[in-house]
């Protein structure tokens, strides 16, 4: 991973809804989700057109890409978006690849393929689109974690000189994979749970093995828009101090699926959260896996710009 750094992240996000609208739509307790969340993001616009969206606004900062990554999970014909995408952001002749299969942990995977092809010189800049709606999926996750937001975050990745304004140097990327299939005689959130706990312990103790640091050198740790008592729950199962955890913009976003993250560091950026020299671990999952991201936060020029 060495060389890679992220920078001129961009978003798009749906509209304002609190969170009591869904009342109706669910026969699970949302109370606590009320109360944590408060609102999530809500949009009728198509996938494509939220990743578009969202590229534009990295570009409008950034050189252009010889590499296009798109990532969605529920977006139905990933094919025809990305034709779309190129065409609106006239890259039309631009090597380009989709990417999905850990749902909401497709962030770290995919910042590890676009840090291979940069490290192998098959490319000198990667675009890397996540983007997702809950497309008719029940909003309310398993366990009562967080309420789906629809939205997309671009950014880009390069081994060079970047943009100027907030980077993120990665340092390394961990993860691990645990494929459960249905016990019916099990409850599948205890056992998904448990699993998740494992998970990611070992993806932490690896990642700071490879590392060769402790869990004190990362000034914090970030995790996915869940209801704040689940990341505390989550940063005790990756043996972190509490004081570790720093709570991105929860109450105002939900959770915008794998673009969750990038989303979380531009909003923190721009409140000036964070400071340069900040080493940072950024941690998420999908349904059978863990994975991590330990950066250093770096920053040159103007303030972050939506």
């Amino acid at each position: 991973m060495h060389g890679t750094t992220i920078s001129a992240i961009g978003y798009e996000c749906g509209d304002l809804r609190p969170v009591s609208d869904l009342a109706g739509t669910t026969t699970a307790d949302i109370s606590p989700l009320v109360t944590e969340i408060v609102h999530f993001r809500e949009s009728r616009r198509e996938i494509w057109d939220l990743a578009a969206a969202a590229a534009e606004r990295t570009l409008a900062t950034a050189a252009r890409p010889d590499l296009v990554l798109y990532v969605s999970e529920n977006d139905p014909d990933s094919t025809g978006s990305l034709a779309r995408i190129l065409d609106r952001l006239g890259l039309n002749d631009v090597e380009h690849l989709a990417l999905s299969g850990q749902d909401c942990g497709n962030l770290v995977p995919a910042v590890r393929v676009a840090s291979d092809a940069l490290a192998a010189g098959r490319c000198e800049r990667v675009l890397l689109l996540l983007a997702d709606r809950a497309e008719g999926r029940d909003r309310i996750m398993a366990s009562g974690l967080s309420v789906f937001s629809d939205g997309a975050a671009a950014c880009l990745l390069s081994g060079g000189p970047e943009p100027a304004g907030p980077r993120l140097r990665v340092e390394a990327t961990g993860g691990r994979t645990a494929v459960r299939l249905a016990d019916p005689e099990a409850d599948p959130a205890e056992q998904g749970l448990l699993s998740t706990v494992r998970l990611a312990s070992e993806t932490v103790t690896a990642l700071l093995g490879t590392l060769g640091r402790t869990r004190a050198d990362f000034r914090y740790a970030i995790l996915p828009n869940y209801r704040p008592a689940a990341q505390k729950f989550l940063l005790a199962a990756m043996r972190m101090p509490p004081d570790k955890l720093l709570l991105g913009p929860v109450t105002e976003l939900g959770h915008c699926f794998s673009a969750d993250l990038l989303i979380t560091l531009h909003r923190l950026a721009a409140e000036g959260a964070l400071d340069p020299g900040d080493r940072l671990l950024l941690a998420t999952g999908g349904p059978y896996s863990w994975s991590a991201l330990a950066v250093e936060y770096t920053h040159d020029g103007p303030a972050p710009r939506r």
